[in-house]
């Protein structure tokens, strides 16, 4: 007597269907671990943008151009473009490249620091840089950066 040893459509059947119960959390998965990349990817450009707006700040030392005490200034961010601090654009801050759909906003504040002997004489400022941005979804998302910039 020969065993017939191949498989019948029914255990294919059913072999399939615990192949599928077992992938579809990790389809979900992958496409939730590529959605936090992406999130991750936009940040780590704001980030960027903030830090080399900071340190252009930091190496112009004019902190007479920055918004004074308690306010804020708002300022539209294009790609490749320039930001000008004061009305005659003699102070400006260069800006990277970005993608379309990113749309910073950039927002200044300061707050004065003085010496700490007489309490008089500024010796710079703490500059908040709030860069709200949309992500690739079209998430409305901020970073906030803050750093001093020292009076020359």
């Amino acid at each position: 007597m020969i065993k017939n040893r191949g498989l019948s459509l029914v255990e294919i059947m059913v072999g399939l269907a615990i192949l599928l119960v077992a992938m579809v959390p990790i389809w979900g998965l992958m496409g939730s671990s590529h959605q936090q990349v992406m999130r991750s990817a936009d940040e780590i450009k704001a980030s960027e943008l903030a830090i080399e707006l900071l340190e252009q700040l930091q190496n112009i030392g004019n902190v007479d151009c920055l918004p004074n005490d308690g306010e804020e200034s708002e300022y539209t961010l294009n790609s490749g473009g320039a930001v000008p601090l004061d009305e005659g654009g003699a102070v400006s801050l260069k800006v990277g490249t970005f993608e379309e759909y990113f749309m910073p906003k950039l927002f200044i504040s300061s707050s004065n620091v003085y010496d700490g002997f007489t309490g008089e004489r500024v010796i710079g400022r703490v500059v908040s840089l709030c860069i709200q941005y949309k992500s690739k979804e079209g998430r409305a998302l901020e970073y906030v950066l803050r750093g001093f910039v020292s009076a020359k």
